[in-house]
């Protein structure tokens, strides 16, 4: 096992936790390379996002902090941007900290960065975002750049939320266009085809599926038929009994409502299906390209770690997407599981976690020390070499939107901060969450010792973690 393992970080984007095939466990997938890959493994199967929305669960991602201590470059005008939220350059990544032990980085495909070509710590960069529209005008991503520059239009905006086919051939798909690029990354490192000569690489593969535009190319756009498809069982009357303030995120949107839920009552059987059909494409369709990426990598010197920045809500509870941006299960629990190098794999580990923990986990496992002392991040090294994940520790959702979660063993609790009101479920009796147990008189002492540990998290500040040079 290599001191300085590679690192690949595979991504994909707003995927549900209960997707891949290895979780579902019925013989059906379509995921086959990750199930394979997290056969070896160790599969995480309660890690939670940090937030359920893109901009704050990647800077975490990339800092091992809790998004409110993270600097950013603070919210402005939509007209100018609307990733105001995105982490500011200057500021300590594990990019940064691994370059500077010696790794070769590169990213490739989305990161919500702004400007998008900010400065984190990567040597080579490839972006490929999904809403140019929300930064600077004169900003355009890598693959805008070049789908452009082949005469074909940038069709990714139009419409998205409406299912289509990829009108153009599979190699100019976004999904394909990524790959790509991380396979040149990889053959860049050979060292003239000696690997044990070149220096470690820690290499981010972000996937732009399956969030929306819904457009996989074909063969995927056929593969599921959208009459076959299952419909979620919960509807919109799962939010019934939720306390104000929260049932008033629940309401239909108001006209001219930017961020609003797409309320799945609102569209037809038809599109729903459509939507379910093209997500299940388009999650086939990286799995396919991630087993493109798994052929050049060499499993006994790389640590590779899957993951998803937050969840959707794929029809369940009545929604579609990701608003509200409430830390339910369906948004704020995500697919995590790491192989690889330094893993004792074929395990499950049930104990929550959060899937920022990786960043502690590659610290500790390539030999460097965490920035500072209360970093969120939690090294998982020891359960990856076997030992069994810590059954009480609390994790953490949405401690920017004033609706943080807290999840501990069985329970979990929402809190708005600002009205005073609470969320409670037992999970192992309510694994839907349906059921608020809040008000029970017997969870009253829960509830108090919750917010005092959510207090205490909301008042920690952004660490003094700058850099001298980016």
């Amino acid at each position: 096992m290599p001191a300085t393992p590679n690192i690949l970080l595979l991504m994909t984007d707003q995927q549900r936790y209960d997707s891949p095939g290895y979780y579902r466990g019925d013989g059906t997938s379509d995921t086959p390379h990750l199930d394979q890959l997290a056969a070896g493994g160790v599969i995480f199967d309660h890690a939670y996002s940090s937030d359920t929305a893109c901009i704050p669960a990647r800077s975490s991602l990339m800092t091992g902090l809790l998004p409110h201590r993270v600097p950013t470059g603070g919210w402005r005008p939509r007209a100018q941007t609307n990733s105001g939220l995105a982490l500011r350059e200057g500021f300590w990544t594990l990019a940064h900290a691994l370059r500077d032990a010696g790794y070769r980085t590169g990213l490739f495909g989305k990161m919500h960065f702004a400007p998008i070509r900010a400065q984190h710590g990567f040597d080579v960069m490839h972006t490929c975002e999904h809403l140019p529209a929300g930064y600077d005008p004169r900003e355009q991503d890598d693959y805008r750049r070049w789908i452009l520059s082949t005469g074909r239009k940038d069709l990714r905006f139009v419409r998205p939320t409406v299912p289509k086919v990829f009108p153009y051939e599979a190699e100019a798909h976004p999904t394909r266009w990524i790959t790509r690029h991380a396979l040149e990354f990889l053959e860049a490192g050979q060292a003239g085809g000696r690997p044990e000569a070149a220096p470690p690489w820690f290499a981010v593969v972000s996937y732009t599926d399956p969030h929306t535009p819904f457009s996989p190319p074909e063969p995927y756009a056929s593969m599921f038929p959208p009459g076959e498809e299952t419909l979620p069982t919960s509807t919109i009357d799962s939010n019934r009994g939720l306390p104000w303030p929260f049932s008033e995120i629940m309401e239909p949107p108001q006209a001219g409502e930017f961020f609003a839920p797409q309320r799945v009552d609102r569209h037809s059987e038809d599109h729903l299906r459509k939507v379910l059909a093209a997500i299940r494409a388009g999650i086939r369709h990286v799995d396919d390209t991630i087993g493109e990426i798994l052929q050049q990598v060499d499993l006994a010197n790389t640590l590779v770690i899957f993951l998803s920045d937050h969840g959707d809500y794929g029809g369940h509870r009545g929604f579609l997407g990701k608003i509200p941006w409430l830390p339910f299960d369906d948004l704020a629990r995500v697919p995590f599981f790491m192989a690889g190098a330094g893993v004792a794999g074929g395990r499950r580990v049930s104990s929550p976690v959060q899937s920022f923990d990786y960043v502690a986990t590659v610290l500790e496992r390539v030999g460097l020390v965490k920035p500072c002392a209360d970093m969120e991040s939690s090294s998982l090294a020891t359960v990856l070499a076997g030992a069994a994940a810590e059954a009480d520790r609390a994790v953490f959702c949405g401690t920017m939107e004033g609706t943080p979660m807290l999840r501990r063993g069985r329970y979990k609790h929402i809190w708005h901060s600002v009205a005073d009101v609470n969320i409670l479920y037992d999970l192992e009796q309510d694994p839907h969450e349906t059921r608020n147990i809040a008000d029970d008189s017997a969870h009253r002492d829960l509830l108090a010792a919750n917010i005092a540990v959510m207090r205490e998290v909301l008042a920690r500040p952004i660490p003094d973690l700058w850099r001298t040079g980016v």
